[in-house]
């Protein structure tokens, strides 16, 4: 195997695990979110759960820890030539919905109280930018990484 076989090797290997983690982590945040969207859009933030409340809060702590080292894995990844433009662009989408992660896990506040606008806010760029990964992660899989 040359040099460039091998880092399209090492490179695919890189994405199959970053997208594994992603979808690992999506589906246990995903119905947490989903129960705290609900409650906080009909003002019942303060009637979950405590003890479920302080596990969502350090569900979404621990996943925004998790993403942020999956980006700076992603980052650090050397992809094959032909595939440099869509590679940094993925970085850029990929670390803009990390703070997306991070805002979101900021506004679960200690008291049980939820910072509305920086929820709606995080949520907002999280949705933006997974869909620009998303686009970019066909793209790449139509180049035939």
């Amino acid at each position: 195997m040359n040099p460039a076989q091998k880092r399209a090797v090492q490179y695919s290997g890189l994405i199959n695990r970053l997208v594994s983690t992603i979808q690992e982590n999506q589906d246990l945040l995903n119905p947490e979110f989903e129960i705290l969207r609900k409650a906080l859009d009909r003002d019942q933030v303060d009637k979950v759960d405590p003890v479920r409340y302080k596990r969502y809060q350090h569900d979404f702590e621990k996943g925004a820890v998790d993403y942020k080292k999956l980006a700076d894995q992603l980052k650090k990844g050397k992809a094959p030539a032909r595939l440099m433009g869509i590679h940094l662009s993925l970085v850029s989408s990929f670390n803009k919905y990390v703070e997306g992660c991070e805002m979101m896990s900021e506004s679960i506040n200690d008291d049980q109280t939820i910072d509305r606008q920086k929820f709606d806010d995080a949520e907002k760029i999280q949705d933006e930018n997974m869909d620009k990964f998303s686009k970019l992660m066909q793209k790449m899989a139509a180049m035939g990484q």
